[in-house]
């Protein structure tokens, strides 16, 4: 793939999709922020930072390279939710063109405060995915003051390409090579069997999927790797096969999206796709489907900004981006080869490479993905139940996690219900017989104090008057019913108790 002279319309295209993923995240955790991070929530962010205040310097700049954050300077619950809305407004300015290399600056920063103190519950790929992206797509902003030259933006949409290539090639290779040979869900095809039932957040499609007749659930998995594996490498052939794999890519991620709830990752990666597109492809895709008014619209925000005509602002970028770009090439392609490699390769580094690369992870400019490397074949269920006389047990429902039998999937996204996600991994954490996380166990005593906060991410409160007496959490198998049998019963899951995860007397 070469550098495109004068990307424009794929650029300007890019930012406002950038922008709408944006402010989904950032909207999306608004309404979660106190029950997961507030004073009495589920991780407290001011117990991360009770030393690290301004008047400890030799805390704060350690912890600016360790876990950079707003928050090291103001170590409140009520600075992230500062950052929060800020976020949102910026999401809204960079939608609009407005001072788009101050907001993009801005909105990443923004995400990596509150990402590098979100601590479980934010700590998916496409959180990764989304600040690697923001931090290249920087180098894309254009304004009255100063915009980066076209070479910097040529530059930063090829790196957005890698980016794409580096997210799809991984998430095939470590389908390959995660689980054992002998006993491969995705060498033997059979993994879409068991990924509608038992992925995190199921959708209302998902009970039709998975009813899919056994050879076209080994189709659609081999259709899978080959895009995953093979179609990546068309990065680097002819404009005609780029154009075929953005096809490709954009289906898989349609067909991701209809059958589960992944936030805002399919938008995300939709968006990335455009990288390997030329000006050319997207001028004959808005014609055909007769969407001029739109490209009119994203090249007239644009249409005042000029390049840097002053010699001290085309220093000053040169200093800028070529040192970021070489940071980027750097970091991206050591992910690459620990994905590829195993995460051992790490430590024969030489130990400057092995600081900057951290360095480099702390600051999200780079990251390993790895979707769906190693598929879950049943799905664990926790049912947490209170009593107030140790006798009978009533049942919190929460507004996304599977529970009632006759509550069918949601449909979710782009929001990301995190608490309801988290519940999935603790759920596989006490079918493997390991030890309650530290959240579950923070959760479970908001949940013995009727805490307000952590009840606004719970649907159902039995205990509404008086906190529950007794909690005990039950670990289910739940498997889809068929459409025939959900149609005649209303019910969409049917389930086998299989233990006691916890009970305590409160």
């Amino acid at each position: 793939m070469i550098l495109q002279k004068s990307p424009d319309l794929i650029i300007a295209l890019y930012l406002r999709l950038l922008a709408v993923v944006y402010f989904c995240a950032f909207a999306s955790l608004l309404p979660q922020l106190q029950g997961l991070y507030g004073d009495q929530g589920i991780a407290p962010v001011a117990a991360l930072f009770e030393h690290a205040t301004l008047s400890q310097q030799n805390i704060v700049l350690p912890g600016l390279l360790s876990s950079p954050s707003f928050l090291l300077f103001a170590p409140h619950y009520n600075t992230l939710l500062t950052v929060n809305v800020v976020g949102c407004l910026l999401a809204l300015m960079l939608f609009f063109a407005v001072l788009e290399p101050v907001v993009l600056i801005a909105l990443y920063l923004c995400y990596l405060s509150i990402v590098s103190v979100g601590q479980d519950f934010l700590s998916f790929q496409w959180d990764m995915l989304l600040l690697e992206s923001g931090f290249i797509s920087i180098f894309l902003g254009r304004s009255q003051l100063f915009s980066f030259s076209p070479r910097s933006r040529s530059l930063a949409l090829l790196a957005l390409a890698w980016l794409t290539f580096r997210l799809m090639f991984s998430s095939g290779f470590v389908k390959l090579f995660t689980e054992p040979a002998n006993d491969s869900s995705w060498l033997t095809l059979t993994a879409l069997t068991y990924h509608f039932e038992t992925q995190p957040l199921p959708a209302p499609l998902s009970i039709f999927c998975h009813q899919m007749p056994l050879l076209l659930s080994q189709a659609a998995c081999a259709a899978t790797l080959v895009i995953e594996v093979l179609v990546p490498f068309f990065l680097f052939t002819t404009a005609s096969l780029r154009r075929f794999a953005v096809i490709l890519f954009c289906l898989l991620q349609l067909a991701i999206a209809c059958s589960g709830n992944y936030g805002f990752f399919n938008l995300l990666s939709f968006a990335l796709t455009l990288s390997w597109l030329s000006e050319k492809d997207l001028e004959r895709f808005f014609t055909l489907m007769r969407l001029s008014w739109l490209q009119n619209w994203l090249l007239g925000q644009s249409s005042s900004f000029g390049d840097n005509s002053g010699k001290g602002l085309k220093v000053l970028e040169k200093l800028i981006a070529y040192p970021a770009m070489t940071i980027i090439v750097f970091a991206s392609s050591v992910s690459l080869v620990l994905t590829m490699s195993g995460r051992e390769i790490f430590y024969m580094l030489p130990a400057p490479a092995r600081l900057a690369y951290s360095f480099c992870q702390s600051w999200g400019i780079s990251s390993g993905y790895g979707l769906f490397a190693s598929m879950t074949r049943e799905r664990p269920e926790l049912i947490i139940e209170g009593s107030s006389d140790g006798m009978n047990y009533n049942a919190y429902e929460f507004y996304y996690k599977i529970g009632a039998l006759e509550r069918p999937p949601p449909a979710v996204a782009p929001h990301m219900p995190r608490l309801d996600w988290q519940l999935w991994f603790e759920a596989l954490n006490a079918q493997a017989g390991m030890q309650p996380s530290r959240w579950f166990v923070s959760f479970l005593n908001a949940l013995s104090r009727n805490d307000k906060s952590v009840l606004s991410l719970v649907q159902t409160n039995p205990f509404s008057q008086e906190p529950p007496k007794f909690l005990r959490v039950r670990i289910f198998n739940y498997k889809l019913e068929t459409p025939a049998i959900m149609l005649k019963t209303g019910h969409w899951w049917r389930r086998e108790e299989k233990g006691l995860y916890l009970s305590a007397k409160i």
